[in-house]
C-alpha cells in the first residue's frame, strides 16, 4: 500500500483536510451501517467537530420534531464536573474514549436534509489515491478512500455541505472545545490525538438497511440517527424522559404520542395540538401547573405518555419466550389498535404485510425456531401509529382543544403569543439560548416573557383540568365512555360521541363541579375522591386517578339517563343487569365509596359499619345530585322505590365497608 506519509494531503475546494482512517462497519443483523474511524487532535477536534445545539437556528427557525434528537446540552456539567472538575485537575489522569459523529447533509439554507444529494465537481486527489488498489467514492459533499485490501481509509468532507453532528460524546466535545477556548494549553496538549467515529448514512458509503425501518415521507438519515443515538446511550448517563418519548422508535406509546403534535414551534393545525400548547423541553414532569414554568402548558409529553400507556394497557410478556404471554401481548395490541384489521383495511398502505399475530406465529413461535418477542418490528409500530392516529387522536385533539376550560385557556394563551409568538420560541430554545434570548429582550422582558407567564399561571390553580391526576383520570373516564357510548339512550346519541362527551363536560364545568374546592351542602365534594379531608390539598396517586375517574363515570350515567333518584340509581348499579345498561357502573360506585369510608369516620373511631355505611350512602347521594340533568323528571315509580333503594343500597355499602375495614384500602 501507499504509506501515509507520501500522500499529498492539501485541501480541496472548500474541503477539509484530507484525514488518514480505517474504514468497517457494522453488520450483526440484516442491517449495516459504516464507519470510518480517525485520530484528530485537540484543536482539530475543537475547530472541526460541532454540537447539535449550533444547527443554524434563531428565535423563530422552524424546527421538527425529528431534529431534536439530541438531548440539550448541560452547561453546568461541562463546566463543572467535566471542565473544572476533570479536564483543569493537574494531577488528574485523563482518558475520553471515542465521541461519535454523523455527518449529516445540510441544504443550502444550512438546514439538516433528508439526503446528501449528488457531487457536482469532486475536488481533485492525490495521483496516489485514485489508481489500483484504492477506490474512491463521492457521497454529496463527503469523499472517501479505501484500500480495497484492507481497512486503511482517507476522509474529508465540505463544510459548507456537511454538519458533523456528535451524537455520543457531546458533552465531552463541550469540554474540549470549552478547554481549548480558555487557553494557556501546551501544544503537547494540543496535539493530543482523539478517537473519531464517523458515520456516513448512505449507501453509496455502505449503508445497507430494510425499507421496512422506514415510512412514507420519513427522513431515513435521522430515523437512522435517532436510534443509534438511543442506543449508544442506553447505558450512559439517561436521556430525560421527556426527550426520550420524543425520539424513541420502538416504544409503541411513544410513537402514538408523536401523531398528537404539530411536528414544528408556531404551527397551529387543527387536528394537532401546538407545541407551545404542550411541555415537552427542560425539566418535564406529568404536572403543567407548577407556576411560570409550566405557565402556557395545557398537559406534557411525560403525562401524555402516562395516559396513552394508560389507554392503551398492552400486556408486554414479562418473559417474551413464554408463548402463553406473547400472545396475550399481541392480542392487547390488536383489541386497543386493531392492527391487522387496519392493515386488512389500508392494503396500499402496507403492501404484503400479514396479520400480527401470524407474523408472530411464524417468525417467533414456530416450534424448533422460538425466539423472544418484545416488541413489534418497525412496519408493524407504523401500523400501531397509523391506526392510533386515525383511532384515539381525534378525541385527544379535540379533548384537549374543545373543552371549555381547555379552549378557553388555549385562546389566552394564544393571545399571549404562547402558540405562535415570540414566547412559544422563547420557551423552545435550549436553556443557554434562554439566557442569551432575555440578554437581547433587556428592558423589555417583563413585558416579553414575565407578566404573561404570571398571567397565564394564575388561571390554573383552582380548577381540576390543570391538575395531571385529572387529566389521567379524564382520558380513563373518557375510553369508557366511549367505548360504551352505545349504553348511553338512542335519543341521547344522535351526536358523535366526542361532541356529546364535551358538552356533558362543559355542563359539569358551567356548574363549578370541576372545582378543586367546590361545596355542595357545604361540603368539599371532592374530599376522599380527590383531595384531603383535613387541608383541601389535592392528591396525586392511582388511587385518586381512579376515584376521579369513577366520579366521572357516575356522573355520565346518571346526567345522561336522565335520572332523579340517586338512591334508586346507585341499586341499580348494584344488580347483575348493571353491566348491560352501566358499564363498569359498579366498580366505579365500589371506587368512590371506598374513598369516602375514611372520610366520613374522621374524628370517630367506634363507629359502626351500618353507621359508616349509612354516612357513605348519604355523601354519594350529594354527590351524584349534583350531576342531576335539567331534563330529568321524577316518576311515581322513581319516589316509590327510592325508599326500598336506600335499604338494598345501605346493604350494599356495608359490604363495601367491610371490604376497606379488612384490606385498609382507603387511600
Amino acid at each position: 500500500m501507499t504509506p501515509a506519509e507520501d500522500i499529498f494531503v492539501d485541501e480541496g475546494p472548500h474541503y477539509t483536510a484530507l484525514r488518514p482512517s480505517m474504514h468497517g462497519s457494522f453488520n450483526l443483523s440484516k442491517t449495516e451501517i459504516p464507519y470510518i474511524q480517525t485520530l484528530m487532535t485537540l484543536k482539530e477536534v475543537a475547530t472541526e467537530l460541532d454540537l447539535v445545539e449550533n444547527l443554524p437556528s434563531d428565535l423563530r427557525s422552524k424546527w421538527t420534531l425529528e431534529e431534536l434528537f439530541q438531548r440539550e446540552i448541560d452547561w453546568d456539567r461541562v463546566q463543572y464536573q467535566l471542565l473544572r472538575g476533570y479536564l483543569k485537575r493537574a494531577n488528574k489522569i485523563k482518558f475520553f474514549n471515542s465521541i461519535t459523529v454523523a455527518l449529516l447533509p445540510t441544504n443550502e439554507k444550512g438546514m439538516l436534509d433528508s439526503s446528501y444529494g449528488d457531487t457536482a465537481k469532486p475536488p481533485s486527489a492525490p495521483s496516489n489515491l485514485m489508481a489500483d488498489p484504492w477506490s474512491n467514492v463521492n457521497v454529496g459533499g463527503l469523499q472517501v478512500f479505501r484500500h480495497q485490501k484492507n481497512s486503511f481509509a482517507y476522509i474529508r468532507w465540505d463544510p459548507k455541505r456537511i454538519f458533523p453532528a456528535t451524537i455520543d460524546g457531546q458533552h465531552r466535545l463541550a469540554a474540549l472545545k470549552e478547554f481549548v477556548r480558555s487557553g494557556n494549553l501546551t501544544q503537547a496538549m494540543l496535539d493530543t490525538k482523539i478517537s473519531i467515529i464517523f458515520l456516513i448514512l448512505d449507501p453509496r458509503a455502505g449503508l445497507s438497511i430494510d425499507p421496512a425501518h422506514f415510512g412514507a415521507n420519513e427522513n431515513p438519515i435521522l430515523k437512522i440517527v435517532r436510534e443509534v443515538f438511543i442506543d449508544l446511550n442506553m447505558n450512559a448517563r439517561p436521556v430525560i424522559r421527556s426527550r426520550q418519548i420524543l425520539v424513541d422508535d420502538q416504544e409503541i406509546e411513544s410513537v402514538c404520542l408523536r401523531t398528537l403534535l404539530a411536528s414544528r414551534i408556531g404551527e397551529d393545525q387543527p387536528d394537532k395540538l401546538p407545541l407551545g400548547l404542550v411541555h415537552w423541553q427542560h425539566n418535564v414532569s406529568a404536572k403543567f401547573n407548577t407556576g411560570t414554568n409550566t405557565a402556557p402548558f395545557i398537559t406534557t409529553v411525560e403525562l401524555l405518555n402516562l395516559i396513552i400507556r394508560d389507554l392503551l394497557d398492552l400486556e408486554r410478556p414479562k418473559d417474551p419466550l413464554d408463548e402463553g404471554q406473547v400472545r396475550k401481548f399481541v392480542q392487547s395490541l390488536e383489541d386497543s389498535l386493531r392492527v391487522s384489521d387496519h392493515i386488512k383495511e389500508n392494503p396500499n398502505r402496507f403492501p404484503g404485510l400479514a396479520p400480527l399475530g401470524t407474523y408472530v406465529e411464524e417468525n417467533y413461535l414456530k416450534e424448533g425456531f422460538e425466539s423472544p418477542f418484545v416488541n413489534p418490528p418497525p412496519q408493524y409500530i407504523r401500523v400501531c401509529a397509523d391506526s392510533f392516529d386515525e383511532l384515539w387522536r381525534p378525541m385527544f385533539v379535540n379533548l384537549l382543544l374543545e373543552f371549555k376550560p381547555y379552549k378557553d385557556f388555549v385562546a389566552k394563551v394564544r393571545e399571549k403569543g404562547g402558540i405562535d409568538g415570540d414566547l412559544a420560541f422563547y420557551l423552545a430554545l435550549p436553556e443557554r439560548a434562554q439566557k442569551q434570548q432575555v440578554d437581547e429582550w433587556g428592558e423589555a422582558r417583563p413585558e416579553k416573557l414575565d407578566r404573561p407567564l404570571a398571567e397565564l399561571a394564575k388561571l390554573k390553580t383552582d380548577d381540576w383540568p390543570f391538575y395531571a391526576v385529572f387529566q389521567k383520570a379524564l382520558f380513563r373516564a373518557t375510553k369508557n365512555a366511549y367505548l360504551h357510548y352505545d349504553a348511553i339512550p338512542a335519543k341521547k346519541r344522535e351526536k358523535p360521541f366526542i361532541e356529546t362527551w364535551i358538552a356533558f363536560l362543559d355542563e359539569l364545568w358551567e356548574r363549578g363541579l370541576l372545582r378543586v374546592k367546590h361545596q355542595s351542602e357545604e361540603q368539599f365534594i371532592w374530599a376522599g375522591i380527590g383531595i384531603n379531608s383535613d387541608n383541601q390539598s389535592v392528591r396525586w396517586s392511582e388511587a385518586a386517578v381512579a376515584r376521579l375517574s369513577a366520579m366521572l363515570t357516575l356522573w355520565w350515567y346518571f346526567y345522561m339517563n336522565e335520572l332523579d333518584r340517586p338512591g334508586a340509581f346507585m341499586k341499580a348499579l348494584n344488580q347483575a343487569s348493571a353491566a348491560g345498561s352501566y358499564p363498569n357502573g359498579k366498580k366505579s360506585l365500589d371506587a368512590v365509596a371506598k374513598g369516602l369510608v375514611p372520610l366520613v369516620k374522621t374524628g370517630e373511631k367506634e363507629l359502626s359499619e351500618k353507621t359508616i355505611a349509612s354516612r357513605v350512602e348519604a355523601r354519594l347521594k350529594i354527590l351524584l345530585a349534583c350531576a342531576r340533568n335539567k331534563s330529568a323528571e321524577q316518576t311515581p315509580e322513581e319516589a316509590e322505590t327510592e325508599a326500598q333503594a336506600d335499604a338494598q343500597v345501605e346493604a350494599a355499602m356495608v359490604e363495601t365497608v367491610k371490604e376497606v375495614e379488612a384490606s385498609g384500602d382507603a387511600a
